[in-house]
């Protein structure tokens, strides 16, 4: 999931297979800035996560233990809400929306972040 805000105040993207306790998170230092388009970008490749917002690195994990291809077939993939009943749904819009099979390099990201 990508959460704009957590209780901390910071933005968190976070992979997990069944509970709380197998969580890789990848936080930002903020919060996801409000009332203007942003871009935003997660990459996974060799362990590594990294969050990018606007094209610039806002977090790394360079621990993490899940893989989406650990995840299997799955039914409940949404964009704007969680699979958890009690958070928010997105009070936004998405532009546009990219899976790729690689990882993007930091100027890969860059590229795409300025248009």
């Amino acid at each position: 999931y990508l959460t704009p805000r957590t209780g901390a105040g910071r933005a968190r993207a976070a992979l997990k297979i069944s509970g709380m306790e197998g969580e890789d998170v990848i936080d930002a230092a903020g919060p996801l800035p409000q009332g203007r388009w942003i871009h935003v970008a997660l990459t996974l490749a060799g362990g590594t996560g990294i969050l990018y917002v606007d094209g610039a690195e806002a977090g790394r994990n360079a621990a993490m233990v899940t893989s989406p291809l650990l995840l299997g077939a799955s039914t409940r993939n949404y964009l704007g809400r969680s699979q958890n009943s009690t958070h928010p749904y997105l009070h936004g819009a998405i532009a546009d929306f990219r899976l790729r099979n690689r990882a993007l390099t930091a100027a890969e990201v860059a590229a795409l972040a300025a248009g």
